[in-house]
């Protein structure tokens, strides 16, 4: 049904228009709003199962089935048509809000061909429709006239050098976006939670913004993996929790479903762009399809070798399948990638580079091999001084290698200046420090 009387109100939801009904006889002046598209839609998806509880997740895939709309989004819309409606949310009449859940209309609804239900019918709906046309046409040959007028007016004025347009994202959209995936990469619950936010807000700017999907997919799935439920026990690597089975819970895999759905519109939007790419390996690793997640990160870097972000992850992969070795040529991949995109992804990267340079160090000390690990702690320290577990790996291959002055005292400079209690010792004899 597109004409419908709802509570107080006649509703054409092809027009959008909106009238109250009449209760104080014909010669009562009617009042007339026009909902805004959306708040339209809204409010026939409603009209559809009155009574009945209307998720948000079922609005939100109605109202904007093309594009990515936040709980924030949905609940302008709806304070907008609450508005119209002379609806209180805290004692409604029309629309009630369920918490965490969705909404209900609760007001009566009737067909609008039930003029008894009604005091107001359609051929007064078109008369007080038609009384605006006239209006609406004539600011319509107006508007028309002075962007004719403006437009000649420039062409006559404009300057003799050429004008250079500005990107098709704005400076402010671009801001968003970044400010997002600098928070995104701290690692921490409310910087993760911040990057969520300034995700969707550029994606209420940009509808088609590939990168905003993206970043938005990352940030579920990391929220799935550090913060969900009971989500911060031993097991701290995505192929660990995996493994443990700590992301098989309903919520968490959710949550998953979610992040792959908007990954997937990433890719659609931008398909051979390294960064959408990565979002969905992401996804597919964090779902244990390892396979897959490889071939797709495999894709991303025949689009941009130098992504450090999907080299880390390729390697994290390859080494929970057991192959060591391209898993360590991952990670110094994914170091020397840190190391030239430093100066212009510094926030980023910052939080990263010292951990993996370790990691590596770390790697070649547990196979004895001290020259390496030597030289991957000392470059660690090169761009990180004060890095502590560089400089307790570095201590460690000292002692191994018989420079036991040296290790001493780079250990207790450590403590000293970061006010630590580290063993400068070896446990016994020979052995490096634990």
């Amino acid at each position: 049904m597109t004409q419908l009387v709802i509570g107080d109100w006649y509703v054409d939801f092809n027009s959008g228009s909106c009238v109250r009904k009449n209760h104080s006889g014909p010669d009562q002046q009617h009042t007339m709003h026009r909902l805004e598209p959306k708040s339209c839609q809204l409010l026939q998806v409603l009209a559809e199962q009155p009574g009945q509880l209307v998720s948000k997740e079922q609005l939100v895939s109605r109202v904007w089935p093309e594009s990515y709309a936040t709980d924030d989004t949905l609940a302008r819309t709806l304070s907008r048509l609450r508005t119209t409606l002379d609806d209180d949310a805290r004692a409604p009449r029309y629309i009630e809000t369920v918490p965490k859940r969705g909404y209900r209309l609760i007001a009566d609804v009737s067909s609008a061909t039930d003029l008894a239900a009604s005091a107001i019918g359609p051929a007064t709906l078109a008369k007080l429709t038609a009384r605006r046309r006239p209006r609406l046409l004539l600011l319509a040959i107006l508007l028309t006239l002075t962007i004719i007028a403006g437009l000649m007016a420039y062409l006559m004025l404009r300057p003799a050098t050429p004008v250079i347009s500005k990107p098709a994202d704005s400076v402010a959209g671009k801001d968003l976006l970044t400010r997002a995936d600098d928070y995104y990469h701290q690692m921490r619950l409310v910087d993760n939670e911040m990057a969520i936010a300034l995700y969707q807000q550029h994606l209420e700017l940009h509808p088609g913004a590939g990168l905003a999907y993206a970043g938005l997919a990352n940030a579920l799935v990391q929220k799935a993996l550090r913060w969900s439920g009971e989500k911060t026990g031993e097991h701290s690597t995505l192929t660990a929790k995996v493994a443990a089975g700590t992301l098989a819970d309903d919520a968490s895999q959710q949550q998953l479903q979610r992040a792959l759905s908007l990954a997937q519109q990433a890719v659609a939007l931008q398909p051979d762009n390294a960064t959408t790419l990565k979002a969905l390996g992401f996804v597919l690793s964090a779902q244990g399809r390892y396979a897959e997640a490889i071939n797709i990160y495999q894709q991303a870097l025949q689009a941009d070798p130098q992504a450090w972000q999907v080299h880390l992850n390729i390697g994290e992969l390859y080494q929970a399948t057991g192959d060591m070795l391209k898993a360590i040529n991952a990670y110094e991949a994914a170091f020397n990638a840190m190391a030239e995109r430093y100066p212009e992804q510094e926030v980023q990267i910052r939080p990263w580079i010292a951990r993996v340079g370790s990691m590596i160090g770390d790697h070649y000390l547990a196979v004895a091999d001290h020259q390496s690990a030597e030289r991957w702690y000392r470059r660690v320290l090169s761009l990180a001084p004060l890095d502590e577990q560089a400089t307790l790996g570095l201590v460690q291959v000292l002692h191994a290698t018989g420079d036991s002055d040296g290790a001493l005292q780079l250990c207790q400079q450590l403590n000293q200046r970061l006010q630590t209690s580290h063993a400068c010792q070896p446990a016994s004899g020979n052995q490096p420090l634990q």
